[in-house]
């Protein structure tokens, strides 16, 4: 039992000074991988899971190092921070995605530093948050989003009503 306790103990003190040395690294923009394992356990990590697991999900993610506030084309960078099973997050990235603003998408319940970066811009925590370079946009609606977007220079389609058909299209 002491035994086992000591080699658990070893384990998990190797994977705090492996998690402290990755936060300390300058590595840039990477993945980072939810998996399970046959065992039903689950993992994150940076790296793709062996052949056994399953991924469950993926995501881009940045480093402290590459915190700056403008993608290479002179915009401001987007970064969107989310929760799991939201509806006006999984909305808002869409209108993201299909105007191709590029964007990097954060999960916001476990990374402490983005809610005191949030705190820091406004009084409350709210997903989703996005940030369009220093500026924050907290939940909102779809047409919100897309003026505060238009406001930072991205071309943004407009949607218009077609008269014979009642049908919503989009200018491109």
């Amino acid at each position: 039992m002491k035994l086992t306790i000591l080699k658990t103990h070893s384990i998990l003190k190797i994977f705090l000074l492996s998690i402290i040395a990755l936060a300390a690294s300058n590595a840039h923009a990477g993945k980072l991988y939810k998996w399970v394992d046959a065992n039903g356990n689950i993992s994150y990590q940076d790296q793709p899971p062996p052949k056994s697991g399953k991924i469950l999900s993926e995501k881009e993610v940045i480093s402290k190092a590459d915190d700056k506030q403008e993608n290479d084309t002179g915009l401001p960078k987007v970064v969107v921070y989310s929760v799991s099973e939201c509806e006006l997050c999984d909305r808002l990235i869409r209108v993201l995605t299909q105007n191709k603003v590029p964007h990097i998408e954060l999960p916001l319940e476990d990374d402490r530093e983005a809610q005191r970066r949030i705190l820091a811009k406004s009084n409350s925590i709210i997903a989703p948050t996005i940030f369009i370079g220093d500026n924050i946009v907290q939940g909102g609606s779809e047409d919100s989003l897309k003026e505060q977007l238009r406001s930072a220079g991205f071309e943004i389609a407009e949607a218009k009503q077609v008269k014979s058909s009642n049908r919503l299209t989009v200018d491109q």
